[in-house]
């Protein structure tokens, strides 16, 4: 019997799933399944963050494209830019935003990538509802993916 290899997955510049979280876009290249890496491109437009919250299953991982990334952790902040790698090993709780009044855009990677995936696809359906989406159902969608909201 031979083996089976997995297949190779191409996604083409501009091409994966687009999501709406909060008002930012996010281009999901790579599903991320419990089992699988998640890697996303997410454009982060002027005052645009994400508040204090941390991952129960997943590192996430940021690799910043242009622009400028101001990043909240227990340890302070920091404002990195253009070619700066940051691990967010799980458990650790952070944040981030775009103080600038330009766009910026980073990698964001999770592994395995379940849970973070979970929240973005959730908070995308949710910001489709009737009902404006508050902060009790942002932490709901959250808390329902293992990502706690602090």
């Amino acid at each position: 019997m031979t083996e089976q290899l997995p297949a190779i997955s191409i996604v083409e510049p501009g091409a994966g799933e687009l999501v709406n979280v909060l008002g930012a876009p996010i281009m999901i290249k790579s599903n991320g399944r419990s089992d699988q890496l998640f890697f996303a491109d997410h454009p982060l437009p002027p005052g645009f963050g994400v508040p204090m919250h941390a991952h129960a299953d997943e590192d996430e991982l940021f690799y910043v494209l242009e622009g400028e990334i101001t990043l909240q952790h227990a340890g302070g902040s920091a404002t990195v830019g253009a070619g700066t790698f940051i691990h967010l090993p799980r458990g650790l709780p952070h944040g981030f935003h775009n103080a600038g009044a330009l766009p910026a855009r980073m990698i964001v990677i999770a592994t395995p990538g379940g849970g973070l995936e979970g929240v973005f696809r959730g908070l995308d359906a949710a910001g489709r509802g009737e009902r404006p989406l508050g902060p009790r159902h942002i932490g709901e969608i959250c808390a329902a993916n293992r990502v706690a909201m602090l």
